[in-house]
C-alpha cells in the first residue's frame, strides 16, 4: 500500500517532527521546516503538508513534481489503481503535490495524529506537545 493511502503511525508522524531536540548541529529542524506560518504551533493542515511532502519527495524519483502510476507501485492491483484516481483530481494520470496535498487534507489523514497530540486541544501542536506524544510512544 502506498504511504499517500492511509496516514503514517502516530509515532513515525511525531517522530520526524521532534528530531530537532535529539539532531545534530548539522540537521534541519523539521519542527521549524513543517511550522510553514512560523507560529511555533502546527495545524492539521501544517502537519499534513509536511508529511505528505516528504512522501511525495520518496515517491517522485525524478523529482518531476508529479507521481506516475509506475512510481506510485508498478505492480498496481485494482485497488491500488482506484486509490490513484482518487488522488488524480483532474484524471490525467498523474499526482501532482498538489493534488495529494489536497487529498490528504480533505480526507484528514493526519488529523487522528494533530487530534492525540494536542493535548491542550487549541487545534495545534507545540513543540512540547509534540515532544511529550513522542516520549509517551517510546
Amino acid at each position: 500500500m502506498s504511504p499517500l493511502i492511509s496516514s503514517r503511525p502516530a509515532l513515525a508522524a511525531v517522530a520526524a517532527l521532534v528530531l530537532a531536540s535529539c539532531q545534530s548541529a548539522t540537521a534541519p529542524d523539521r519542527f521549524v521546516e513543517a511550522d510553514r506560518d512560523g507560529s511555533g504551533a502546527l495545524s492539521p493542515a501544517e502537519v499534513s503538508d509536511y508529511f505528505v511532502g516528504g512522501v511525495f519527495d520518496e515517491r517522485d524519483p525524478d523529482k518531476d513534481g508529479k507521481i506516475t502510476k509506475a512510481e506510485w507501485n508498478p505492480q498496481m492491483d485494482a485497488s491500488e489503481a482506484r486509490e490513484f484516481a482518487a488522488r488524480d483530481a483532474n484524471g490525467d494520470g498523474i499526482v501532482t503535490r498538489e493534488e495529494a496535498t489536497a487529498f490528504a487534507r480533505k480526507a484528514g489523514l493526519y488529523a487522528a495524529d494533530t487530534r492525540k497530540a494536542d493535548t491542550n486541544r487549541d487545534g495545534s501542536v507545540s513543540r512540547e506537545e509534540a515532544r511529550a506524544y513522542y516520549a509517551s510512544k517510546e
